[in-house]
């Protein structure tokens, strides 16, 4: 199952966009509720075009691999650079914010 669902906020004046793709396991509870945060997530805090690519791993083995995914869910930014990830829970909005968005206005990434 992958789905490319354009969830596009109003454009950010700097021209920025981001690229995510989630690495989720079956058609498990677990997984759509991985989906819903992330498009919560999308919809509510991003103020920029974001292209977000879902990647079943039972369907695409190859495309995890390649990725270095081992865990589910893994949500991985390719865009804006550097490539940022986080494993597991993704409904604490404020830390995936903080861990993988650092370029959105007071969120800093935390070492």
């Amino acid at each position: 199952m992958t789905a490319a669902a354009p969830h596009t906020a109003p454009a950010a004046a700097d021209g920025t966009s981001y690229d995510l793709t989630l690495f989720v396991s079956g058609a498990s509870g677990l997984s759509a509720k991985a989906i819903d945060d992330v498009r919560l997530l999308c919809d509510v805090h991003l103020a920029a075009p974001v292209r977000l690519t879902v990647v079943d791993i039972h369907d695409e083995p190859e495309s995890a691999v390649s990725r270095g995914v081992n865990v589910v869910p893994t949500l991985v930014r390719t865009r804006p650079l550097p490539v940022r990830r986080i494993v597991g829970d993704l409904s604490q909005t404020e830390r995936v914010l903080a861990t993988l968005l650092p370029a959105v206005a007071g969120h800093d990434a935390k070492d």
